[in-house]
């Protein structure tokens, strides 16, 4: 070997980490910039439908109309977007895309804690986040903003579990400004508040200070403060079917939409309230415990609330991914979760049903009851940080 080659190989082994994380970003931005030409319908006939409504206005007045199907502060970013001179689905996907590797960082950064992130460790799960096809194909793909609210409700559950509670509320303010599906992970705030005792119910005021300030540019621009206000009420009945593509309870059940609708919502409420006396009675208090919660709310809602949509388990495909970067013995539980979801996106992407929406179902239901079982048995678990650790080391 010459003595240049020597030189080059010492480098490269001496920042190999590095390497790879550039490596792997690369590679995860050139497969999203594969998809970006690709037009789904929710693009050209909502998003871009909407863009042309709210260039009908001058500057950005048209967000104080009643215009599309999302809240003020993304309705705003289409506004600003219809008014470049660029690609507005490539803005439209790269804008998500920034988000996915924010996404990726702070799953990474939650999952090591204080262990070092440049590190193989780190980088395998830099790598499974922004590889995960749930990933890249709903940004890259599908034009959509789920990795946006996902990534912000993450970034609070970071700051959650490092005890800093009113940057995690103004994340979560944000987080829930960007997208009603936020709400799935405010059963984790509430049981945290109940057990942790480490913050306090005045915390949770700054959800709404935060919340009103996003959407006051729809106020300013001259939309009335009860309808900006009602935008989330009013999207609630936009659907009136149990289920809109997604592998859930009401695929196996079915009935009148009004009568299931009360049932799937208070059978939530209780399933949750049940999770919360749990961690109140045997006093668990445990990050990991918390990690393992976050991913089981949030799956646990989208089987159980009716009017759910196939996109709508993306921050429990992420959380999955949270949850076997810190108990690594459950890696198979990100991918069963990130399989259902993929397969239940087939017939929109894909325009094939790899398996019928009832079959799913069973098979996820199945998968529903048996991570149920390991949250109401988790008080007799090891800490899985604590084996990773010792893995690392």
């Amino acid at each position: 070997m010459f003595k240049i080659e020597s030189k080059v190989m010492d480098f490269i082994r001496k920042h190999v980490i590095i390497i790879g994380f550039i490596a792997v970003s690369a590679v995860a931005f050139a497969v999203r910039l594969a998809f970006f030409d690709y037009q789904t319908y929710d693009y050209y006939g909502y998003m871009a439908a909407w863009i042309n409504q709210l260039k009908e206005y001058e500057g950005l007045k048209g967000i104080g109309h009643n215009i599309g199907e999302y809240n003020v502060p993304y309705m705003l970013f289409l506004n600003i977007v219809g008014r470049t001179s660029y690609n507005d689905l490539y803005e439209i996907k790269a804008f998500s895309v920034l988000f996915d590797y924010l996404c990726a960082w702070i799953i990474m950064r939650t999952a090591m804690g204080k262990r070092k992130i440049l590190s193989p460790c780190g980088l395998a799960i830099w790598t499974v986040v922004l590889l995960s096809p749930v990933s890249f194909l709903d940004s890259g793909f599908w034009a959509q903003c789920d990795s946006i609210y996902t990534a912000l409700c993450i970034v609070c559950f970071y700051y959650l579990l490092n005890e800093k509670p009113v940057p995690a509320m103004i994340f979560y303010g944000i987080a829930f400004a960007m997208k009603l599906q936020a709400i799935f992970f405010l059963p984790v705030l509430l049981i945290y508040y109940v057990t942790s005792r480490k913050i306090s119910i005045l915390h949770f005021l700054i959800v709404p200070a935060v919340y009103s300030v996003m959407v006051l540019p729809a106020i300013m621009a001259g939309r009335s403060v009860s309808d900006t206000f009602r935008i989330y009420f009013a999207q609630t009945d936009l659907y009136h079917d149990l289920t809109i593509s997604c592998p859930n309870i009401y695929n196996i059940i079915s009935g009148d939409y009004d009568m299931f609708k009360k049932m799937g919502i208070f059978l939530t409420i209780a399933v949750l309230g049940v999770a919360a006396c749990y961690f109140m009675h045997f006093k668990i208090n445990s990050n990991d415990a918390y990690i393992y919660l976050a991913f089981w709310s949030s799956y646990i809602c989208v089987f159980l609330l009716p009017s759910m949509h196939d996109r709508y388990s993306y921050l429990s495909c992420m959380l999955s991914i949270l949850w076997a970067a810190v108990c690594k013995k459950d890696w198979w539980i990100a991918a069963v979760v990130n399989i259902i979801t993929l397969i239940s996106w087939a017939p929109y992407l894909m325009q094939r049903e790899i398996m019928s929406f009832e079959y799913l179902s069973i098979i996820n239901l199945a998968f529903v009851l048996y991570i149920t079982y390991r949250l109401f048995t988790i008080h007799k678990s090891v800490p899985c940080r604590t084996q990773i650790q010792e893995a690392a080391e």
